[in-house]
């Protein structure tokens, strides 16, 4: 079990690196608890880092998963319709910020584990997941129940629910009133999901043209960017249609993670 004196070490790096890049924490936040944000952070911190360190894993896929397995089935907000755990859209910085405190103390008094085999990627590699992924997520791809009246918006774009708008409030029938407003919002949500994708998009060219600079660091910023902003808008994770940018934001993580060992190894 981690003690105290280390848990002091492990938040003060997550504060620094992690919390500070948190859209969801609020003002003069951290610590979010005393303002009334709930964090998955501040919640189960313990279990977390205990969580990490049973993987080892050049993708943040294993991670997440045991993450589930080891914290979130034994949270009390487990199938409750609020969830305060902001792992899933920052699960590369916590795990950077854990393994960057167990690198400090192994410098401080423990010879350092070899590391561990890097991905080989090239320029090429990572340029050639960008075009496949451009254009594959533009809108809502996946089923919903939304409003009132459940309507699913899987594959409809928010002109086409416009359009459906103004035909419901133009019946000027009693029984559509409602299904007029549900599309409404319904228009007004997937542009948002719309306006999501484009940025997604343009944040991931960025990343390709960071990493061909050689910023690879920017790269793996920009690259989480459009990974995350696909979470904001409600995407599933683990169904169907795959992530548009999560090979991506793979191949850029093993290049950045190769380019620090070899960092440490010169050193």
């Amino acid at each position: 079990m981690v003690s105290q004196v280390e848990l002091e070490e492990y938040l003060e790096e997550i504060r620094q690196n992690v919390c500070s890049r948190c859209v969801e924490r609020p003002l003069d936040g951290p610590p979010c608890q005393p303002l009334g944000k709930m964090c998955g952070v501040e919640l189960h911190l313990p279990e977390l880092i205990e969580s990490i360190h049973q993987v080892q894993s050049r993708g943040i896929g294993p991670y997440l998963d045991r993450n589930r397995h080891e914290v979130c089935e034994k949270c009390a907000f487990l199938h409750s319709s609020f969830c305060p755990c902001p792992m899933d859209y920052l699960a590369v910085l916590v795990v950077q910020a854990v393994e960057a405190v167990d690198e400090r103390r192994q410098q401080r008094g423990k010879a350092p584990e070899s590391p561990r085999p890097s991905m080989a990627v090239s320029l090429e590699d990572i340029r050639q997941a960008y075009r496949e992924a451009m254009g594959s997520w533009t809108s809502c791809d996946w089923p919903t129940h939304t409003g009132k009246t459940g309507l699913n918006l899987k594959g409809w774009t928010a002109a086409r629910a416009r359009l459906m708008a103004q035909a419901r409030a133009m019946a000027k029938k009693t029984e559509n009133c409602q299904t007029a407003e549900d599309w409404h919002l319904a228009a007004h949500w997937l542009a948002q999901v719309e306006q999501h994708a484009q940025m997604a998009e343009r944040r991931a060219a960025d990343a390709v043209k960071a990493a061909e600079e050689g910023r690879w660091l920017d790269a793996l910023l920009q690259a989480e960017w459009a990974w995350s902003l696909e979470f904001a808008t409600g995407r599933p994770l683990r169904h169907a249609p795959p992530l548009a940018w999560q090979r991506l934001r793979d191949l850029i993580e093993a290049t950045y993670l190769a380019q620090e060992v070899a960092a440490l190894c010169t050193m």
